[in-house]
């Protein structure tokens, strides 16, 4: 016969006192007793112990690191570090050489990627060769030595190391793309920021003139609407490149693209909401016409349809108060005249309002000519603008050869030749494009979008990577 003990009578044949015998082996293994998970300081010690061993152990998570630090310095916080007080000049770059905080955060990238890629970041230069040649010898030759054109040299200098950067990093950042994922975040802080805005709640205040000219319109984190437009026509083209292949991803996706199409209504940016609208309208038409169509793109419609209902009452209002752009003519024909006066050397990097507003009081004021292929022939003559676009036309045609003679399934290229028309417009019908971060998101973005479209073509059987 088996006679059955109960816990407490095998506890007193063993000499244990029950009392200090823990819960759960008193209750056995099928107690309904809870457990208690780890704290929250215990999971992001962990959490963090992960990330430095990752840091450590894995080269490309180091590329990631700084990768996305870049993105933050330039998308949340370009700030300036010294010199803390400079004289305002609106020009494609302050009027004395400045360092900011994503000018450090270039410096780190370049290291870490030298560090572990070296010769693939000395290809990636390879495209801005022939204008990096062009500005040392009109450097040496023509332009003058001031601190303006000192600030502009090293403006376009940073331009060329950024699409490096991110020609070199997509590799590291292929698996994950995280590139898109930060730029994403972005979105919803800008969006945040807009939001906190019109609460009450700046996060950041716009005084003198300027806060009279943009009153009513959104600003985020940027210093003007137009800034903070462009910057999300970036984070349009990262949300379109986001990976989908979970519910949650899509989700993800979508949601941030309603993000950016609500703060470019608030800014009431007319170039940059029809270009907006262009990318999407021609990126569906272009899956429908591989065959790539998806219900989802009903819904991406649906958004882009809904952004246009949202926006008609400030365009109304905009186009009937400024119907044809302001003094954009007269703007064009200055710098009509700066070019056929400085053909082959230009007035100089960052040097078009000082030299142009010498004899135009609008372009003084600090206004220069609204057009970016217009004013990079008028600071650096015409081959040298030429030189300057070239790397972004190799971006361009390798993302059109991608989708339109290999056929890959490869989203980024799709999106890119989806953005172009959006771009030439953004470029053509202002200058903010070339000003600041804002040349360096460009350019960091193009740079990425540009080997990820090689790596398509590659995977396709056309060329080497």
């Amino acid at each position: 016969m088996t006679t059955r003990l109960n816990p407490s009578e095998v506890l007193a044949q063993r000499n244990v006192d029950p009392a200090v015998v823990p819960a759960d082996a008193a209750s056995g293994p099928h107690s309904s007793g809870r457990h208690r998970g780890p704290s929250v300081i215990t999971q992001l010690t962990s959490a963090g112990r992960a990330l430095v061993e990752g840091l450590r152990s894995d080269p490309d998570q180091r590329i990631v690191a700084v990768l996305a630090v870049l993105v933050a310095s330039l998308g949340l916080a370009p700030i300036a570090l010294a010199p803390s007080e400079v004289v305002i000049y609106s020009g494609v770059a302050t009027g004395t050489p400045m360092l900011y905080t994503y000018t450090i955060a270039i410096v780190a990238a370049v290291v870490v990627i030298g560090l572990q890629t070296r010769r693939q970041l000395a290809r990636a230069f390879f495209p801005w060769v022939p204008f990096l040649g062009w500005m040392l010898l009109f450097a040496v030759l023509a332009w003058d030595s001031s601190l303006r054109t000192v600030s502009g040299l090293v403006h376009f200098s940073l331009v060329t190391i950024v699409f490096a950067i991110g020609a070199t990093a997509e590799r590291a950042d292929r698996r994950n793309s995280f590139l898109l994922w930060a730029f994403a975040a972005v979105a919803w802080l800008q969006l945040f920021a807009i939001m906190m805005a019109v609460i009450g709640f700046p996060l950041r205040r716009i005084a003198g003139q300027q806060a009279l000219d943009v009153l009513g319109r959104a600003t985020g984190l940027t210093s003007h609407p137009g800034e903070l437009a462009k910057l999300l026509f970036f984070c349009g083209m990262c949300a379109l490149t986001l990976p989908q292949k979970t519910v949650r991803q899509r989700w993800v996706a979508w949601t941030t693209l309603g993000a950016v199409f609500l703060g470019v209504s608030l800014t009431q940016s007319r170039s940059v909401l029809a270009a907006v609208v262009s990318m999407i309208l021609i990126l569906v038409v272009l899956e429908f016409v591989t065959g790539r169509w998806q219900k989802k793109y009903f819904v991406v419609l649906g958004i882009t349809g809904l952004l246009g209902l949202v926006s008609v009452p400030w365009l109304i209002e905009r186009f009937t108060a400024d119907p044809e752009g302001g003094d954009r003519g007269h703007l064009l024909q200055v710098a009509f005249d700066v070019i056929r006066e400085h053909p082959w050397a230009g007035v100089g990097p960052n040097s078009y309002v000082a030299i142009a507003g010498a004899s135009d009081p609008l372009t003084a004021s600090g206004v220069p000519v609204h057009n970016v292929l217009l004013l990079s022939a008028a600071e650096l003559g015409i081959i040298g603008a030429l030189l300057l676009w070239l790397p972004f036309a190799m971006a361009a045609t390798t993302a059109i050869h991608s989708v339109f003679r290999v056929r890959t399934a490869e989203l980024a290229p799709r999106v890119l030749v989806s953005a172009l028309p959006g771009l030439v417009l953004i470029g053509m019908t202002g200058w903010g494009l070339m000003q600041g971060p804002y040349f360096l998101m460009f350019a960091l973005i193009a740079g990425y979008f540009y080997a990820r479209s090689r790596y398509a073509r590659v995977a396709s059987g056309y060329g080497r990577d």
